[in-house]
């Protein structure tokens, strides 16, 4: 293995995360669905409905959601895009806040606003009794985004207010050109077996083969 020039800023996995639906790879009923809302958008026929993301960690349905909004929103987005995180405060001290300000106009003539909650299953049951009738009825000036690992725990007067879209592990080829768009962006050089040893190990999941990655890319010497 060697690696061919040096970087003045070290590599995240956040580097690598996909910014559009094109580049979300391996998830094609999911992105086929989220592309055939987008199409109502455009053209002014609907809102876009609640959106549910499960499958495992590290799969994508974070990138998913964020890339969704910013083809949903354009121009909008940073305004109107809101992403709740699994380590913020996520009791029923503080989703009444939100959803209150979910129930107003969105900011600069923006035609409705995202809020993404990420691990929705770690909400606390009260919140989540909060959050349920809040997807209903707010005139349609917000659109949720849940993302959650397993679906079975979740109530189903919550499922039943979403479109559930499955994130399914990704096959070896879409695998590799993960890792080929992933490669490109470093000044890493991997040969093909590191990078079939590398897809065998992540297991289908993107994230794991991004980390995998950035370790061994990391330990290479730099060439001079």
């Amino acid at each position: 293995m060697s690696m061919t020039g040096t970087g003045t800023r070290r590599l995240s996995i956040e580097d690598f995360r996909p910014r559009t639906l094109d580049e979300v790879l391996g998830q094609e009923p999911a992105v086929a669905r989220l592309r055939r809302i987008l199409q109502g958008v455009r053209n002014g026929t609907v809102v876009p409905p609640h959106l549910l993301f499960h499958g495992p960690p590290g799969i994508g349905k974070t990138a998913a959601a964020r890339a969704f909004g910013r083809e949903a929103l354009g121009e909008f987005y940073e305004a109107n895009f809101s992403e709740l995180k699994p380590f913020d405060n996520r009791g029923e001290d503080v989703l009444p806040d939100i959803i209150m300000k979910s129930r107003v106009p969105p900011p600069g003539g923006a035609p409705f606003r995202i809020l993404f909650f990420d691990e929705v299953e770690a909400l606390t049951p009260a919140a989540l009794h909060d959050l349920r009738p809040a997807m209903e009825g707010d005139g349609g000036w917000s659109v949720y985004i849940l993302a959650c690992n397993e679906v079975g725990g979740l109530a189903k007067a919550l499922l039943s207010r979403c479109t559930v879209l499955e994130f399914k592990p990704v096959g070896p080829e879409d695998m590799r050109k993960i890792l080929g768009l992933a490669i490109a962006r470093t000044p890493f050089r991997l040969s093909a077996a590191e990078i079939d040893s590398i897809v065998e190990r992540a297991h289908g999941i993107p994230r794991e083969a991004v980390k995998l990655l950035l370790e061994e890319g990391g330990a290479q010497s730099p060439a001079g």
